[in-house]
């Protein structure tokens, strides 16, 4: 994992390379901002349409841990209809079997489905937060969201980062007091906080009067592969959560808020304020996802990923590790091992376009569709084969082949930032 230093009054990573403070990683001479983050996830898209206009579904893999899909079952095309007949047939079904799953109680809970995580957590800051208000947020390791930071920013509230639950309580302790907590049981690059340390962080935050607002974006990979406790029924229990529905989960994009039924009432005025709201079609997509989630085939590709880790053995030089269903390494580790491979200690690259070239070449030679591929700006700078949900269709040996197709082409790639910018930008 890489850590970050101090050259000159600026954060950098372990090359000397300085961190973006909205997104933690560093930006380079291919991937200079955004844009070129939005021009890279287009160009993976049409390589997508590409592979399946020639192989059909054999031709790509979803190795992201991410569905998105809208299931929808006989009959609910009369809601469809518009949102008026929506309304008339909804009672509030979803809300109630969400926040059973979530391990709540619809007498003291309530909550409500937003477009986004990214969006549900505007909302929620926007809602609890004064200007100056000081936020701690506590990560198992390298960092959290960048939503939540930008959340916390747009509400012109002071923000902080604790990694590790010792951290955590030496900053929660200093002055002023954080009037909200932020806890992320799973952070972006897929490092899981332990129970005992969210119990212990929970508890301390509550002491000491803050509000805990817990992402778990991650629940359904949580309860599936660490065999936990849903988000509100741990104790004690955040004052809100979020629970992403297309995480390891068949649901589409967005992000449900649940907890204590006064703050979620602020908080879903806030959304509707804003227009985050999710529509019908996700409402009825969100029930269908989560009335049908099964935890049995992400703990299947949990114990796959455990084998290709261990057949991986010194291909990742020890610095890889179980990313829940998949295996991977992070973006400074992967750029450190292309250039150990190479001989090498400089190159022009940085770690993000690396492990967006490695990605770009798998998902050109195999169809292996990964996150450094299409995923968002600001997506974590993390090389990670997931073995959900794909994973058993392109199968172990192939995973395998991937991350050593990827490291060879980048740790080739090092001296010719054309090729790597003409592999991401087209």
């Amino acid at each position: 994992m890489g850590t970050a230093h101090m050259v000159g009054g600026n954060k950098c990573d372990r090359f000397g390379h300085p961190l973006d403070p909205t997104v933690g990683y560093a930006r380079g001479a291919v991937i200079t901002d955004e844009i070129a983050e939005s021009l890279r996830q287009a160009r993976a898209y049409g390589i997508i349409r590409d592979r399946y206009a020639r192989y059909g579904d054999d031709g790509v893999y979803n190795l992201t841990g991410l569905i998105r899909a809208f299931p929808f079952a006989p009959g609910d095309d009369g809601a469809m209809r518009s949102y008026v007949h929506f309304i008339a047939r909804s009672h509030g079904e979803f809300e109630a079997l969400a926040i059973e799953r979530l391990g709540g109680r619809r007498e003291t809970h309530d909550g409500f489905l937003a477009t986004r995580i990214t969006a549900a957590m505007l909302a929620i800051m926007l809602a609890l937060l004064k200007p100056g208000e000081r936020v701690l947020s506590l990560v198992a390791r390298d960092r959290s969201h960048p939503s939540v930071k930008q959340g916390v920013t747009l509400a012109r509230a002071e923000f902080e980062e604790a990694v590790g639950i010792d951290a955590f309580a030496e900053a929660l302790g200093r002055d002023p007091a954080s009037s909200l907590v932020v806890i992320t049981t799973i952070s972006p690059s897929k490092h899981h906080l332990p129970l005992a340390d969210l119990i212990r962080a929970i508890g301390l935050a509550q002491a000491r009067g803050a509000l805990v607002l817990l992402d778990d974006a991650h629940m359904a990979s949580r309860l599936s592969l660490y065999d936990e406790p849903a988000a509100l029924a741990i104790d004690p229990a955040p004052d809100v959560t979020m629970w992403s529905l297309d995480k390891h989960m068949g649901g589409p994009r967005s992000g449900f808020v649940a907890g204590n039924r006064e703050l979620i009432k602020r908080i879903k005025a806030r959304a509707l304020g804003l227009g985050v709201e999710a529509q019908l079609g996700q409402i009825i997509a969100g029930y269908r996802a989560v009335e049908a989630f099964d935890p049995r085939p992400v703990r299947q590709a949990g114990e796959s990923a455990k084998r290709i880790l261990a057949a991986l053995g010194n291909a990742t030089h020890g610095l890889g590790y179980l990313a829940g269903a998949g295996v991977a390494v992070g973006g400074e580790d992967y750029l450190g091992i292309a250039l150990a491979r190479a001989g090498r200690e400089r190159t022009s690259l940085v770690p993000i376009e690396a492990v967006a070239f490695g990605s770009m070449t798998i998902l050109e030679r195999m169809g292996a569709v990964t996150i450094p591929a299409v995923g968002m700006p600001g997506a974590s700078c993390t090389f990670r084969l997931m073995t959900y949900p794909d994973g058993a269709r392109l199968g172990e040996r192939g995973v395998i082949d991937a991350w050593n197709m990827a490291i060879e082409a980048t740790t080739a790639a090092l001296d010719d930032p054309e090729r790597v910018r003409a592999a991401l930008l087209g």
